[in-house]
């Protein structure tokens, strides 16, 4: 996804679009709240760098990225890599 500090969503990719998530919504909205307790939006913003949460979930390893992108730091790329589940 691509985002800004205010968890508005700017771009999703057709993934992220399967799971429910478009450009008309904050990324802060989906799920329960409890899940964006460990959200680094903010850090990525205020330190112009990426950040990492590694984690294991119930099918294995799990990286969550905030990467501010170049030139542009107010945006924000977020996206997981790894073995991760989505609750429905």
């Amino acid at each position: 996804m691509l985002i800004k500090k205010n968890r508005q969503i700017y771009a999703v990719n057709p993934k992220t679009a399967s799971l429910g998530m478009n450009d008309q919504i904050k990324c802060s909205s989906m799920g329960d709240p409890q899940r964006h307790k460990g959200c680094l939006c903010n850090r990525a913003v205020d330190e112009k760098r990426t950040v990492c949460v590694v984690y294991d979930g119930p099918v294995g390893k799990a990286y969550v990225y905030w990467m501010p992108v170049a030139g542009a730091e107010e945006y924000i790329l977020h996206f997981s890599v790894g073995a991760f589940s989505i609750p429905e």
